[in-house]
């Protein structure tokens, strides 16, 4: 969709005019705020014209521009030898009920209403998402009406960028009738377009929660801790939420301002002068537009909400699908309660969010955090001393492995080979560069044991969700420069290729899982050989 200033008729004096109550009105905004990240695709022949033309175009290289640009086979996947969990065709095949918002709205609640009615530990787990739910909306839609009453005007999309800026969206606004970017709801519609646009999140949402609920009915994992943890967790804690608040506004309204305005000095990050890490090029990215990128502590407090206010509240169920393999992998090989005698690694663990996740579940495991960001792992650490203190309240007899962080990139892990029972990372293949990727691929495949677990999570791609195929690599101009060869890489093919066998496949909305093993017999081969 284009970014463009929203219509009149969304203004509050028109929403009061019609009527529409508080609840209805912050629903409603919050993919106004989603919606003003993402502009209409720029055609072939416009995307080609910006491969070359500076340092911030938008693929790193030509080898890039030419893979996205490629006519495949997808999905990769597909041509490989993964157990497909139902959830695949789940996501295949998914559409709104309706094509109406407020019945997709009504059905969706329902649903939610019906789950939480079963037992006690439904409706801890529905009345736990439906108010982070709230909470988000409503979060979103202070962001857009203060980015629209303060900043709107200084950084308008139909302002022209800077004459040296290599990041002009403007070519969108081009008299080429053939290659003209289709019309959008926020350019023609008002409130019930985009209403009926909401009524198309929220019951998606709902879909993601009810199977991460079966998931954990089955014994896939346990129900998250911060659910259990009641008036303790700082989910709940009001002066924890009006601190992410602000934070979140004012990051919003500086996402949002250097998005619009597109000049060269927006797009870019550093690491303070006295930071000597050897940072990989690609990293130097402040992604998303993000304040400072991943090289501050404000950036690191503020992540976790800044994504899931995007994603409604379901990005924690979409990480969980890690967890679908190591359950699976865990049963198959016997690994006692606990996880005791597993070591395990975090590769790009960010805020650690869902490295206390798979703590809960196999805490008496060793593990590693590794980050790129120090500032990141700082918070990290926040939340394993958080999920300990906890996990000691709710037993005292629980052995809790030992836990430790690692400033690490994917390419050069610094651990040796053979060394690991499990790794696992999230979202990190779809910001680095084809090369990254290979490499990292191929450090994951050294460091896990023969019999070993890799899980890799990441963004879904083309062809694992057909109706959404045309508008993915909208992303890539929230300043994500690799996204567009990351829809069409061949994921498996890199891990294949590093000695790994394919595992188990899963999708949760617009995430994917796809773990692999380390055959013994090729191990066993390969040490006979030395």
């Amino acid at each position: 969709v284009t970014l463009l200033p929203l219509p009149d008729q969304l203004n509050l004096s028109t929403c009061c005019a019609h009527k529409i109550n508080m609840v209805r009105s912050i629903t409603f905004l919050l993919p106004a705020l989603a919606l003003s990240f993402t502009p209409a695709p720029l055609p072939r022949r416009q995307i080609h014209q910006l491969v070359s033309s500076g340092p911030n175009h938008l693929f790193s290289s030509t080898e890039e521009a030419q893979q996205s640009d490629a006519t495949v086979a997808l999905p990769h996947d597909e041509q490989y030898t993964f157990k497909m969990g139902e959830s695949v065709q789940y996501w295949l095949d998914y559409q709104p009920e309706s094509t109406d918002g407020a019945e997709n709205l009504r059905n969706a609640a329902a649903r939610a209403i019906q789950q939480a009615g079963a037992d006690a530990r439904a409706r801890l787990y529905w009345s736990y998402h439906l108010a982070r739910a709230t909470f988000f909306a409503g979060q979103g839609a202070a962001a857009v009406l203060n980015y629209r009453l303060f900043d709107s005007s200084k950084s308008d999309s139909s302002s022209p960028p800077s004459s040296g800026s290599s990041y002009d969206l403007n070519l969108l606004d081009n008299d080429d009738v053939s290659d003209a970017a289709p019309e959008t709801p926020l350019a023609t519609g008002g409130f019930d377009v985009l209403f009926n646009f909401i009524g198309s999140i929220f019951p998606e949402a709902v879909a993601t929660w009810e199977q991460d609920w079966v998931a954990i009915k089955d014994g896939k994992f346990s129900v998250p801790y911060d659910m259990r943890q009641g008036v303790r967790s700082r989910q709940v804690n009001p002066f924890y939420l009006a601190d992410q608040s602000r934070r979140y506004i004012k990051e919003a309204r500086s996402i949002l301002t250097r998005r619009n305005r597109r000049l060269d000095s927006d797009i870019g990050a550093k690491p303070a002068d006295d930071d000597s890490f050897p940072y990989p090029d690609y990293y130097k990215n402040n992604f998303h537009f993000q304040s400072d990128g991943w090289f501050s502590k404000d950036s690191a407090k503020v992540y976790d909400s800044s994504t899931e206010t995007l994603f409604l509240g379901r990005q924690d169920a979409m990480q969980r699908l890690c967890l679908y393999s190591m359950s699976s992998w865990a049963k198959e090989q016997g690994v006692s309660g606990g996880g005791e005698g597993l070591k395990m690694l975090e590769v790009a663990c960010g805020t650690g969010r869902l490295n206390a996740f798979v703590r809960d579940n196999y805490s008496a495991a060793e593990m590693v955090a590794s980050d790129l960001s120090k500032f990141y792992l700082e918070e990290a650490k926040g939340h394993a001393e958080r999920w300990e203190k906890f996990a000691k309240r709710e037993d005292r007899n629980k052995k809790i492995g030992k836990f430790s962080v690692l400033q690490a990139a994917a390419e050069e892990l610094p651990f040796e080979d053979n060394s690991l029972d499990v790794v696992f990372n999230v979202y990190m293949f779809h910001e680095m560069p084809t090369e990254a990727r290979r490499k990292s691929a191929m450090e994951m495949a050294r460091v896990v044991k023969p019999g070993g677990l890799v899980v890799w999570v990441d963004s879904v791609q083309k062809g694992d969700r057909p109706s959404l195929d045309d508008s993915l690599a909208n992303f890539q101009y929230l300043n994500e420069s690799h996204y567009p060869s990351h829809l069409v890489e061949d994921v498996p093919k890199l891990f294949v290729e590093a000695g790994l066998e394919c595992f188990e496949k899963h999708a949760a909305s617009t995430s994917k899982s796809l773990s692999f093993v380390k055959p013994k017999a090729k191990a066993k081969k390969e040490e006979e050989a030395f």
